[in-house]
Parts: structure tokens; C-alpha cells; sequence
């Protein structure tokens, strides 16, 4: 009988631990799973947050534009100038309040009675999930939209398109060495958003009915998921009938859920030499994490920079514009300048240039007055600040004044036939720049009335 019982407890024993080597197995496949699950959903949240700062520089940008005139070709050049490569977006679409839809390929586009603009004005910025597209019927989407707002008001909604079905064929996540399967479900619907496991997009409910381990049912997830829980879930797979080990987490984006499975063989493969493997994975992923990290951040500094100059540059002379000059002045308000020279500059006859042979005519003329005075002063001391008005705020140079090189400024821009009028204001020091400017501006008026004397037009009050 103690033998017996000495062999009960033996095989118990054994079979306990066996069992417990088992479920230490499983549970530590399930933690390694949690892990990747994390790090994909926090991947996946910043690279659709990177693409959310990059449209939203973007409809600051259009926002300075004239949204009104469809014919603008700045505004298609703007929704060009930036590298989506490494973004989800694959198209960029621009409505207008009128019911137009400009997109990235120049093509506009009626939805009237499909979207209504007020609707998605009043919702601000916000991610829509998943939708069929307006444009190809079948074809699922999802959008960032930004609000372009000039004034207080929004002049247009900025939408980063993202077509899921082409997402779902060329995404594959680098954990387990791209054997692994990833599910993005909309937990409000059940709707999925990304599938690299099956070849179409569905609901999370068409997966049910599949046999599942103890404790880890498929049902089970998909009321977590709903929640916007996190958990396990094991089943067996209706199309290769292997046990699929699997975990979901919040994406932290609307009630999205991301999903990460293998097959048990996979799963199951790194507890083999677990702590060797560990200290190699924290490696890689150490270094992973921190190039990408590196890259994001170079990525948003050179976007930010990019966006800046676009910004503060006018795209007809290539001087510096509007917003450039406001922030000179407003930075200059409280220092003082010494010494301090304003040249305010006028290009006369530009509105009836414009009138007699047409607006080609009379940009060339303000390049060329770009030009020349280019040629006299550094590029960083121009300014156009209106459409015919340009103003100059140059460093003191040897051996040449101020009134010498406007002088052969104006010689130069006489000889190709036009004219111009400048007024100079200098002081041994300033409190800001605004008095200045306002002085330079008012010593142009003897200049315009002698011009305008010449060419019979009543000169400005």
C-alpha cells in the first residue's frame, strides 16, 4: 500500500510538473505576446499621431492661401511637398465649402450631398474609421481629417486618406520574424481595419464559432475588445487547424484594438533558452525603438523646418513674405536697435501693368525688382509685404551707403523699363521697427507724386 501510494505520489508529482512546465510555458508565450501586442499598438498610435502633425502643418499652410481661386496651383504644390513614405497616408484629399473635393493627383471632385462641409468643420480634427470611398466603390478607407482655419473660421477640411485594403497586403509586423498575424478592429462595430491574415476585410464576428483553449475563448475577446479591454485568446484555426496563440490591446486611438497571433509552434519557440533569448530581444528592440525614435524625431524637425520656410517665403519673388515681416516686427518691439535703417519700396505702374498686358507681365517685373535688389542687399533683409510693396532693413556695409546701393538698384531696374519709388528712414537707434517703417513709407510719398505726376494719375493720400 506505501509503495502504492509512494507511485500515486510520484507520477502525481510528476505529471504536476510536467503540467506545471506546461502552463509556465504557455503563460510566458502569453507575456511575450502581451509585449509585442504593446509595442505594435504604441507603433501603430505614433505613426498615425506623426501623420496627424504632419497634416496639420500641412492645412496651416493651405490656410494662407487662396482656397477660393481653384486655379491656385501653390495650394496642389503644398499638398505635394511632403514625403508620406514612411506615413499610413497614401492619398490627400482638400474640401471646400462648396462641396469639392481637390485631391493630391490635381483632379477636383463634386461630393455635394455626400458630405456636408459644416458637419465636418464643427467635428474639428478628428480620425474616421472605416468607410467606403467616394471614389472607388468597394474599396474601404479611413481618414485623418484636419480643419484649415484662416480668421477663426475653417476654410477647408485636410484629409489623410489611408486605404485599409492596401494596408492589409504590404503591412507586416516584424515580431517573430514576420510570422505573425495582426488584426485592427474598430471595438464600437466589430468592423476590422487592417487583416494580414485573411485576403478581405470583414467583422470581427464572422471569426466565431472556432474551438478555443480553456479560459482564452474567441467570444470572450471580442466582448474585451468591444470594451476596449486587453486579454488572451487561443483557438484553433478553421483553415490550417493549428492552436493559434493570440493577444489584444487598446490602441488608444477612437475604440481601436490591435490584435497579434502565431501558431502555438512559434509561440511556444522562445521559451527555449528563454533568458538568452530575452537579453537578445531587449537588445534589438532597444536599438530598434531608439533609430526609430532618432528618425521620428529628425523626421518632425526637418518636416517643422520645411513647413517654416514654405510659410515665410513668397512664392512669386522668393523673398521673404507677410508672416516673416509681422514676426520681425513684432520680435523687435521690445529691444532696442542700433543702428537702425528701413528702405520702404515702391514698384510703380504694377496696376496698370497688370491691367494693360495681364498679370504675367507684372509678376516678371516684381522678380525683377526682387532680383535687383537682391543684388544690393542679402536675401534675409527683404521683405514683400504687399502686392506691389517691398521693405528692406540693411546692415550697415563699408564703403557704400544705404541711398548709393538703392541708387543702383533703381538705375538697374530703369533700364529694363519700369520704376520704382523708395523712401529711407535711418536713426542712431530704435525702440522696435514700426515708427521706422512708418517713416520710410511716408518719405516715398514725394517720390510716387513726382511718377504718378509724369504718367497723369492722382497720387495716393
Amino acid at each position: 500500500m506505501v509503495t502504492l501510494l509512494a507511485s500515486i505520489a510520484l507520477t502525481y508529482t510528476v505529471f504536476a510538473s510536467a503540467k506545471r512546465a506546461g502552463d509556465e510555458a504557455t503563460q510566458r508565450s502569453f507575456d511575450k505576446l502581451t509585449s509585442e501586442t504593446k509595442r505594435l499598438a504604441a507603433d501603430i498610435a505614433n505613426t498615425i499621431q506623426t501623420d496627424g502633425v504632419i497634416l496639420t502643418a500641412m492645412a496651416d499652410l493651405l490656410a494662407n492661401q487662396d482656397l477660393s481661386n481653384y486655379r491656385n496651383p501653390i495650394v496642389l504644390e503644398i499638398m505635394n511637398s511632403f514625403n508620406l513614405d514612411k506615413t499610413f497616408i497614401e492619398d490627400l484629399q482638400l474640401l471646400m465649402p462648396d462641396g469639392m473635393i481637390l485631391r493630391r493627383n490635381g483632379v477636383w471632385h463634386n461630393v455635394s450631398g455626400l458630405i456636408d462641409f459644416e458637419t465636418e468643420a464643427n467635428m474639428g480634427a478628428y480620425i474616421l474609421d472605416r468607410t467606403e470611398s467616394f471614389f472607388a466603390p468597394g474599396e474601404y478607407i479611413m481618414c485623418s481629417a484636419v480643419p484649415a482655419v484662416r480668421d477663426g473660421e475653417v476654410a477647408a477640411m485636410l484629409y489623410g486618406v489611408v486605404r485599409l485594403q492596401t494596408v492589409s497586403r504590404i503591412y507586416k509586423p516584424d515580431a517573430y520574424d514576420g510570422r505573425a498575424f495582426t488584426l485592427i478592429v474598430d471595438g464600437n462595430t466589430g468592423d476590422i481595419l487592417l487583416d494580414t491574415w485573411h485576403n478581405k476585410l470583414g467583422n470581427i464576428s464572422e471569426l466565431g464559432g472556432r474551438k478555443s483553449l480553456k479560459g482564452k475563448g474567441f467570444e470572450q475577446a471580442v466582448e474585451g475588445i468591444h470594451d476596449g479591454g486587453s486579454g488572451d485568446m487561443a483557438f484553433i484555426s478553421q483553415s490550417t487547424g493549428k492552436i493559434l496563440y493570440a493577444h489584444y490591446e487598446p490602441v488608444g486611438i477612437n475604440n481601436w484594438s490591435v490584435t497579434l497571433g502565431v501558431t502555438e509552434e512559434v509561440a511556444l519557440a522562445g521559451t527555449r533558452g528563454i533568458v538568452k533569448v530575452l537579453y537578445k530581444m531587449v537588445t534589438v528592440v532597444s536599438v530598434i525603438l531608439l533609430c526609430y525614435l532618432a528618425y521620428v524625431s529628425w523626421y518632425l524637425i526637418s518636416a517643422r523646418r520645411s513647413v517654416y520656410r514654405m510659410s515665410t517665403m513668397d512664392q512669386g519673388t522668393g523673398l521673404l513674405n507677410q508672416i516673416a515681416y509681422g514676426e520681425l516686427l513684432h520680435k523687435s518691439e521690445q529691444r532696442t536697435i542700433s543702428p537702425a535703417i528701413c528702405v520702404y519700396i515702391d514698384a510703380n505702374g504694377l496696376h496698370e501693368l497688370n491691367n494693360e498686358r495681364g498679370h504675367e507681365a507684372g509678376d516678371l517685373m516684381l522678380r525683377f525688382v526682387a532680383e535687383s535688389l537682391m543684388e544690393q542687399f542679402p536675401k534675409g533683409f527683404l521683405y514683400r509685404v504687399g502686392g506691389d510693396e517691398f521693405v528692406v532693413f540693411p546692415a550697415p556695409a563699408e564703403g557704400q551707403t544705404c541711398e548709393d546701393r538703392m541708387c543702383s538698384a533703381s538705375a538697374s531696374i530703369t533700364a529694363q523699363g519700369y520704376s520704382i519709388s523708395y523712401g529711407i528712414a535711418a536713426h542712431e537707434s530704435v525702440v522696435g521697427l514700426r515708427e521706422l517703417v512708418r517713416e520710410a513709407d511716408e518719405k516715398i510719398l514725394e517720390s510716387k507724386r513726382a511718377y504718378y505726376a509724369e504718367h497723369d494719375r492722382r497720387v495716393r493720400k
